[in-house]
């Protein structure tokens, strides 16, 4: 089967330079992931993702069940345009590329999009339906968090 491109999109309730400060960390990672996957290598990891750099270990599924050996490269972090891409495969997985944009709506909103495109040979069409749910509820936990990173960035502004 041939590579399946999926795309989810919701709007977050915080300033895109707040969202963007999260997206870029560890951190916001294993919030908006928690309970769903696991990844040791970035468990107690604090500094921001950098351009470039790959991790390498394994992926626990629901926290309990190991899947693969997976590999992450942050292939692009771009300020600018607000986009970071990582090139990601393990497992059954050939390539998982993973595309968040952000676009500010307006000082107080941000419109954040997760594209996906996976290859995993005969198991895409099952591992696509995973990644639908799996970026169903990260985006919810975003929603979540977004109010969070909005007073954050306000108490950081005025402090």
């Amino acid at each position: 089967m041939d590579a399946l491109t999926l795309t989810r999109t919701t709007d977050l309730d915080a300033p895109a330079s707040a969202v963007w400060d999260a997206v870029r960390t560890p951190a916001a990672f294993r919030t908006v992931t928690r309970g769903l996957l696991r990844y040791p290598p970035v468990d107690r990891r604090a500094d921001a993702w950098r351009e470039g750099e790959t991790v390498s270990g394994w992926l626990w599924l629901f926290g309990v069940l190991p899947f693969s050996r997976h590999t992450i490269r942050l292939a692009s972090i771009d300020p600018a345009q607000l986009t970071l891409t990582s090139d990601e495969h393990g497992g059954l997985i050939r390539s998982w590329v993973h595309d968040i944009v952000l676009q500010p709506l307006d000082d107080h909103r941000t419109r954040y999009t997760d594209r996906v495109t996976i290859d995993a040979g005969w198991a895409t069409l099952p591992v696509t339906a995973f990644a639908w749910f799996f970026y169903r509820v990260r985006q919810a936990r975003w929603r979540r968090l977004a109010p969070t990173l909005a007073t954050s960035k306000a108490d950081a502004a005025q402090g």
